[in-house]
């Protein structure tokens, strides 16, 4: 399953258990509030007031409940956490890639552009597309080459090839697209199917 959807898989059941939980303190904040109605008319009557075996059974029935909730809403979370650490680390690793990739990039492509500045400065004949790099890679370096190929016209002259060939843009994946589609070996939650219900998902808190 992808990290993507087992997120979404997690926040679906976090959302129905935290409702179903919800619903159970209300039950119980209800069942407490009749023991409490029963205990001022006890009194009011002027008799001993004792707790009925019902709202006890209700009112431990009714923790136990909520305490299952609990724990499941806690394991829930927990796994949650880690498919976004899963994430997070996916998505920082496809980062510095990229970024390790553009560095070495530019430098491969300086040491390009210092080369081409060197065979300026000798006054010896680049392509236009080299000179076109230079000037876009450091227009003081390309005047400074051509100031001193100026100085250096009388020398005997090469004829160099292109340092490029056909450049291709290397494609790179969106790390963002990458971390969510990247697989997991979480499973489903308990208690969902293998897909999980699509109208739950705005039953968050």
């Amino acid at each position: 399953m992808k990290i993507g959807e087992a997120q979404k898989a997690y926040r679906q059941q976090l959302g129905l258990l935290r409702g179903e939980k919800r619903d159970f303190v209300k039950q119980r904040e209800e069942n407490r509030k009749k023991m409490e109605e029963a205990r001022k008319k006890s009194e009011e009557q002027g008799v001993t007031f004792e707790l009925s075996e019902a709202y006890l059974e209700r009112e431990k029935e009714l923790q136990e409940k909520i305490d299952e909730l609990s724990g499941q809403i806690d394991k829930n979370q927990k796994t949650l956490d880690e498919l976004i650490e899963q994430e997070v680390g996916i998505f920082n690793s496809v980062a510095a890639e990229q970024q390790g990739d553009a560095w070495r990039e530019y430098g491969e492509e300086m040491a390009k552009c210092l080369e081409i500045a060197r065979r300026i400065s000798r006054g010896d004949r680049v392509p236009a597309q080299d000179e076109k790099k230079l000037m876009d890679f450091n227009m003081d370096i390309y005047k400074m080459a051509k100031e001193m190929a100026a100085i250096n016209m009388e020398g005997k002259q090469k004829e160099w090839d292109s340092l490029w060939g056909e450049e291709e843009e290397k494609e790179y994946d969106d790390p963002f697209e990458a971390s969510k589609n990247a697989e997991t070996n979480v499973g489903m939650p308990e208690g969902m199917e293998t897909e999980a219900p699509a109208d739950a998902e705005g039953a968050l808190e």
